[in-house]
């Protein structure tokens, strides 16, 4: 809950004028005469006061186990990485050897900047050494896209020519994805204190939803590359021209609707948005043909149909999110 007080403005020397602070917010913060407040005017038109001698708060998180299980101990470890912290100690009596070193390559792999700082028979220290400057938002989802639409475009090669090492290299490259995904959502919780994080690189608090709608998209078309990848060494070779072409259209689709996003495209997004219909009829007939074949390949197939059908969905998801981002932005002049 918000601590609103109200002050009046007073008038001193003729031409300067003094806002006084409550001595309880003095002490809280441990400021003094002659600390230096910096006053930041945002979008509307509201001053923000921020004590430039205030040290920022160094969170850190505890988790405590009896019965350690490694995966769900790593699931911690990235829902406090999401959530801001900066230091997460696991604690646990009698820690295999094994778990410690499962949870310490998986943590390592997909959180960026993670790094064990302590470690002993029973416990583990992870710090995350992030720099945001050198890794804006923007910049993150780029990369995650990038990554996410060469994986699809390398499990269509490795359908067409039945290349199982293609395949295998989509499916470790989903990581990269994650790293990105986890990275950004937690940019995106720390903005909610620190709002300076969105507007250095033009967004506001009123678009964090579609920001992360965007790359929890990404996220999940690298999941359904990832499956369709997975599926590659079953199908034995078999090649579906119509679904090959399909996966060609969802591609394009794809690429379309993350530049829509970066360039802050109204036209492709409203373009992708109106194709979504054109691809469902084209997946419905596909499911169709492949439902009434005696292939016994079939199921494989279907998994494949409807993981590209969940790619043009999302890809439609992201259009959205741009549509709506833009008309967050404050400009409320745009053409349709």
């Amino acid at each position: 809950m918000q601590n609103r007080l109200v002050r009046k403005i007073q008038l001193t020397g003729g031409s300067t004028y003094i806002l006084s602070l409550p001595k309880s917010w003095i002490r809280q913060l441990s400021l003094k005469a002659g600390d230096e407040i910096e006053i930041i005017q945002d979008k509307n038109l509201r001053l923000i006061l921020t004590p430039n001698s205030t040290p920022q708060k160094q969170e850190k998180a505890i988790i405590n186990c009896e019965n350690l299980k490694s995966d769900l101990a790593t699931r911690e470890f990235i829902a406090y990485y999401m959530a801001g912290y900066i230091t997460v100690t696991l604690s646990c009596n009698r820690m295999k050897a094994e778990d410690r070193a499962a949870i310490k390559e998986t943590i390592r792999r997909r959180l960026l900047g993670a790094e064990v700082v302590e470690e002993d028979a029973n416990s583990l220290t992870v710090q995350f050494l992030v720099n945001e400057k050198d890794l804006p938002i923007s910049k993150a989802i780029s990369r995650a896209s990038t990554i996410s639409q060469n994986m699809l475009k390398d499990v269509l090669i490795a359908m067409e020519d039945w290349d199982i090492d293609i395949a295998n290299e989509v499916i470790e490259r989903d990581d990269e994805v994650d790293r990105f995904y986890f990275y950004i959502s937690r940019q995106l919780s720390l903005s909610v204190s620190n709002f300076e994080i969105l507007e250095e690189e033009g967004y506001n608090i009123a678009q964090i939803v579609d920001i992360h709608s965007t790359i929890k998209s990404i996220e999940r078309i690298a999941d359904h590359s990832t499956r369709i990848a997975s599926l590659v060494p079953q199908l034995h070779g078999v090649k579906d021209q119509e679904l090959l072409n399909l996966g060609k259209t969802v591609l394009e689709m794809y690429k379309r609707a993350t530049t829509a996003f970066l360039e802050n495209r109204k036209d492709l997004a409203n373009n992708i948005i109106e194709q979504d219909s054109e691809i469902n009829e084209i997946h419905k007939k596909i499911s169709s043909k492949i439902l009434s074949s005696d292939s016994p390949y079939k199921i494989g197939l279907l998994i494949s149909a409807d993981s590209f059908r969940r790619i043009s969905r999302y890809s439609l998801d992201i259009a959205e999110s741009t549509i709506n981002i833009m008309a967050k932005s404050g400009n409320n002049i745009d053409k349709v």
